[in-house]
């Protein structure tokens, strides 16, 4: 995997907290850039927790969309800042 989750080491939390539909869900109406998963990432400001932090602001959450943003603040937490 590529782009910003794979540069960052968070794969196997990627591909086992969400489903195919939410990280679909995300990377469309949450961060709304493919390069979530996409691309060579060379160099990044993102640390682990900022990445999932940004990713919590991208959207007008609706009901859905504010299990998915607990999801990634729980996970922020986890991994601290």
């Amino acid at each position: 995997m590529g782009g910003l989750i794979g540069y960052l080491g968070l794969q196997e939390w990627w591909l086992s907290e969400f489903t195919e539909a939410e990280r679909d869900h995300i990377e469309k109406n949450g961060f709304g850039k493919p390069t979530l998963t996409h691309g060579v990432i060379q160099a990044s400001s993102h640390t682990p927790h900022s990445l999932i932090m940004a990713m919590t602001s991208f959207w007008q959450p609706t009901a859905e969309d504010e299990r998915l943003i607990v999801k990634l603040i729980i996970k922020a937490h986890q991994i601290g800042g």
